[in-house]
């Protein structure tokens, strides 16, 4: 086993040969399959998402190749819409005993305070909870060359690591950041795993804590670039000190690029914004006389005009809702996986024959918490 001080960045030879990940994907493709599930969605009332979910992942993950053979996502839609309405039926359950509890103590302020403050904590640590548990259904639904990604590690374990480390971060005034993003991506990084073997993780903290410093005092001046640039830093490194077997990483993603994918999502999606709104001014006067209408006390003219009203703001909000997942889709998720998979550089030999089959649990539902808490990834 690599132990931490076994791990050094930057021993690779310069000669050694490197193999890049591959990525075919065509943005015009990937929009394609985001309008098609966006537009399904609608029709069924959001009942799609699962299935367009695992339709583009499925063409994500067909997109990515490593030595001549490409990655397979084997999840259903049917794992994902059983694993969503489960967590629904237990975050009501949740929901109405903290309703109780409001209800019985109505008028004890204090009481009530108390419930909301471990109401919020309760939904911040299930988040925590939700984002480990839909890692792990990803890596157990990934597939290369017919071997399984599995994760292993606890939810709650993973959970607690981000409330104490962020507790650390919120008294050092954020000074301590990069200490809670590498422990965080050391647990992730170890206890993840490609068959029967699990990667390895060295980086150190404190490594990093001069370029965050640098970051978090340029913040504001550079509107959050500095923070950008931080995290491409970081990747590299953490990339550096991240092994499996006998394989080594390194990056060159740059920094340019990056903000350059993330400045022009934002653009276009301002843009697309400002169309909608400049449609909604548009119709704001007929909205504006309907409302006068339907605040004149006729009855007949209320019935007319009403429909009209409520359609015109859903046609509005409907445009937006579908143009923005598109363009999410297209310009941030498309992009940022064709540059981090370019970036990548592997170095070394791995006897993948000898690799065995993963034997780590796999669950039979989908991410279905993180679905019910809206923080799932693509």
């Amino acid at each position: 086993m690599v132990t931490n001080t076994d791990m050094t960045a930057g021993t690779t030879p310069p000669d050694e040969p490197r193999r890049t990940p591959g990525y075919d994907g065509q943005g015009g493709q990937v929009a394609g399959i985001a309008l098609m599930n966006g537009l399904l969605g609608l029709v069924t009332l959001g009942i799609y998402r699962f299935w367009g979910k695992t339709r583009l992942r499925r063409y994500l993950w067909s997109q990515v190749s490593f030595g001549g053979d490409r990655m397979e996502y084997t999840g259903r839609a049917l794992e994902l819409l059983l694993g969503f309405l489960i967590a629904i039926f237990i975050l009501m359950l949740l929901g109405l005993a903290f309703e109780a509890v409001g209800f019985v103590a109505a008028d004890n302020e204090i009481v009530l305070s108390i419930s909301s403050f471990i109401y919020f904590l309760v939904f911040a640590f299930l988040i925590q909870i939700a984002i480990y548990r839909a890692r792990r259904y990803r890596l157990t639904r990934t597939q290369w060359r017919g071997i399984r990604g599995g994760q292993s590690g606890s939810s709650v374990k993973y959970a607690l690591r981000v409330f104490g480390w962020s507790l650390v971060a919120f008294v050092t005034l954020g000074l301590s950041y990069n200490v809670l993003r590498n422990r965080l991506q050391g647990y992730r990084t170890r206890n993840t795993w490609i068959g029967d073997r699990h990667f390895e993780f060295g980086a150190r903290a404190t490594d990093m804590l001069g370029p965050w410093l640098i970051a978090w005092l340029l913040l504001i001046p550079t509107l959050g670039m500095s923070y950008i640039w931080y995290r491409v830093r970081e990747f590299r490194y953490f990339s550096a000190y991240t092994r499996y077997g006998a394989l080594r990483f390194d990056s060159v993603l740059g920094t340019g690029r990056v903000i350059w994918i993330y400045l022009r999502y934002y653009l276009v999606l301002m843009l697309v914004l400002v169309i909608v709104m400049g449609a909604a001014t548009v119709v704001a006067p007929g909205l504006l006389g309907a409302f006068g209408v339907l605040t004149s006390g006729d009855e007949a003219m209320i019935e007319m005009i009403e429909p009209t009203l409520v359609f015109g703001v859903l046609a509005l909000f409907i445009v937006f809702f579908l143009v923005s997942g598109v363009v999410r889709v297209a310009l941030l998720v498309h992009p940022m996986l064709r540059e981090i998979c370019r970036s990548l550089r592997v170095a070394g030999e791995e006897d993948f024959e000898a690799i065995a089959q993963s034997r780590q649990y796999s669950p039979s539902r989908g991410e279905g918490l993180a679905d019910a808490l809206d923080v799932g990834s693509i």
